[in-house]
């Protein structure tokens, strides 16, 4: 229906919002595909949504959704949980000015949404920043740039890591657990992943042609970085084991592909991954249930920090667009490598 916005919470729960260009949202109370949510929108519509008043931050909302340059290259995904966000501000701070968002504030509000976690707490973050971006640089706020000011909410010390490290002996156990099932672009994509580094939006896209000449190239859908790297070992040694990808009309030339040969969704492969683990798990031939997708890029990011690679370094291997996001390997690959520091020096201290 025009006009009309279905987002679904991290709670599960769809909501429905009027959206229309230059005015607020407006959260709808009727279901959708109902004949009374067609009545609700045509109200409205008559009667006209009350428009942000200039220089608030519903506007400012308004204007990063529907005209920005940077939320338009986002993913499908991340759009989602940001429209949500969006929709959080607007009920929340629509209609104060932009000018209250002042660095005392910023601080306020990363400190209530800390509460719900360090990730809830920076994603929101982020979010009012990029919409608030245009009215910092227009002198809009008061005292500059306010976010120079609010550092975001530190990762506890506590936390689990949120994707597990794939040992050499589940990556080996796995793939040929897809090998003896014959689903074999399921098995490229667990090598693809670990060797290269791909996200799963990557995966489903590859097709032969990324590898040439020794190395592998594709474009990183997520903030369209190119990627060029030489092709691993390990990863020729399972492409050379796995039989080559099917020339048919179905598989439309992809390395990753179903039982059916047709190209995987990014959710179908990640499925897929996870029914294979938990099959091998039950068997007992792998020691979790939890190695999913994108651990395999954790998984490959951790192994350049732990080889030494610098920020920029890493960040070219594995398709960043800053340096800086690197920085998540390389904190967990400086715990391993002080921790094997200090087995180290507790066995040279025992041996006298």
């Amino acid at each position: 229906m025009k006009y009309v916005n279905r987002v679904i919470g991290k709670d599960g729960v769809e909501r429905l919002y009027l959206r229309k260009r230059g005015e607020p949202p407006i959260r709808l109370t009727s279901p959708w595909g109902s004949e009374e949510l067609r009545r609700e929108v045509e109200r409205l519509l008559d009667k006209g949504a009350v428009k942000a008043l200039p220089g608030t931050l519903g506007l400012a909302l308004r204007a990063y959704e529907l005209d920005s340059a940077e939320f338009a290259g986002l993913r499908p995904s991340t759009k989602r949980e940001y429209r949500y966000i969006l929709s959080e501000l607007e009920d929340d701070f629509g209609a104060l000015p932009v000018s209250a968002f002042q660095g005392a504030r910023i601080l306020q509000l990363r400190n209530l949404w800390a509460r719900r976690g360090h990730r809830a707490a920076n994603v929101r973050l982020q979010v009012l920043k990029n919409v608030l971006r245009p009215c910092v640089i227009a002198g809009q706020i008061p005292g500059g740039d306010p976010f120079a000011q609010v550092p975001q909410v530190r990762r506890p010390a506590d936390a689990r890591e949120p994707h597990r490290i794939w040992p050499d002996a589940v990556l080996r156990a796995v793939i040929e657990g897809a090998l003896a099932e014959k689903r074999h672009g399921l098995a490229r994509a667990i090598a693809l992943g670990r060797y290269a580094g791909a996200r799963r939006g990557d995966l489903v896209r590859l097709t032969p042609a990324a590898r040439r000449d020794g190395r592998i190239q594709f474009t990183s859908g997520k903030r369209k970085v190119r990627v060029d790297i030489p092709e691993d070992a390990q990863l020729t040694h399972w492409m050379e084991i796995i039989p080559p990808p099917p020339k048919t009309r179905e598989a439309d030339g992809a390395l990753v592909y179903g039982m059916r040969r047709a190209a995987y969704t990014e959710d179908g492969l990640s499925q897929e991954l996870a029914k294979l683990v938990a099959r091998l798990h039950s068997a007992g031939k792998i020691d979790a249930p939890n190695y999913d997708l994108h651990g395999l890029r954790h998984t490959r990011g951790v192994e350049l920090a732990l080889a030494g690679c610098s920020d920029a370094q890493g960040a070219a291997q594995m398709g960043h667009a800053s340096a800086s996001s690197f920085a998540q390997y390389r904190r967990q690959a400086d715990r391993i490598r002080m921790a094997d520091d200090a087995a180290a020096l507790l066995t040279k201290h025992r041996k006298g």
